[in-house]
């Protein structure tokens, strides 16, 4: 196993809202990651990966057989090149008001379907990082005002929110300026190409990464209020969201044809 690094503090940069759409290629993804972190100058200093894998889907347990173990059962180290790349299992849940909630560094799954209150809670007994995390269209109305429930509720550093390079800039998002913290992540799309987006647009954090036990160091991190998170990389232009959000829906609409 290639040494990293695991002593002091350091800058560290994570995504943290990462699906492997395709398991058949997510060694190419995760090379691709790679080269994508290394464009932020971070040199021969780890990079982070979370995934958010949705129902249906565990393509950590794919990689596995391929990458290298820690002492933990929820991360695995990339090597390539001099590049250490550190991918975290995670789960993205679709709750019963139609919210998504993602369950960062833990293998627990967890039905989709189930009131949003109630996933936060199970999260939060496994040990996971819990995020909300936003979504085109899914944080106005009705919806948004469960998600301003659910943070009003919420304990200090027991719930996140989630950025992602997805949103443009001109969108804002009121519920980012309370000082919950937020992580930020690619969370790229189910449309070809998308993989390429990973690791460019994330959250970089100051911790010791310990190279046994990343996953716990991370979340103790996360957890430790006087813990420096900034956000890294570019948000979409306004022309690729349109473009996106264009190719989601008539591939929506395909898909509703029938044979």
């Amino acid at each position: 196993m290639a040494k990293v690094e695991s002593h002091g503090k350091r800058s560290i940069l994570v995504d943290a809202h990462v699906h492997l759409h395709h398991p058949a290629t997510a060694l190419d993804d995760l090379r691709q990651a790679a080269a994508s972190f290394a464009a932020f100058g971070i040199g021969k200093a780890p990079a982070v990966i979370l995934l958010a894998e949705r129902a249906g889907f565990d393509v950590f347990q794919l990689l596995e057989a391929q990458l290298a173990a820690t002492a933990e059962p929820e991360s695995l180290w990339f090597h390539h090149g001099d590049q250490h790349l550190l991918v975290i299992a995670g789960r993205q849940i679709i709750t019963e008001e139609g919210l998504e909630v993602l369950g960062l560094a833990t293998r627990t799954q967890i039905a989709d379907g189930l009131p949003a209150a109630r996933v936060i809670e199970l999260l939060q007994e496994a040990d996971a990082i819990t995020v909300l995390p936003w979504a085109v269209g899914k944080w106005l109305g009705r919806r948004g005002k469960i998600i301003d429930r659910l943070l009003a509720q919420a304990t200090p550093g027991s719930l996140f929110l989630g950025d992602n390079g997805g949103r443009p800039g001109w969108w804002p998002v009121p519920q980012f300026s309370l000082g919950i913290p937020v992580l930020a992540g690619s969370d790229p799309l189910p449309l070809p190409g998308s993989a390429r987006t990973i690791g460019s647009y994330g959250s970089r954090i100051g911790f010791s990464l310990l190279e046994e036990t990343p996953a716990a160091s991370l979340k103790r991190a996360l957890r430790d209020p006087t813990t420096r998170i900034t956000t890294y990389g570019r948000q979409a232009p306004v022309l690729r969201f349109i473009s996106d959000q264009a190719r989601l829906r008539i591939g929506r609409k395909s898909m509703e044809q029938p044979a």
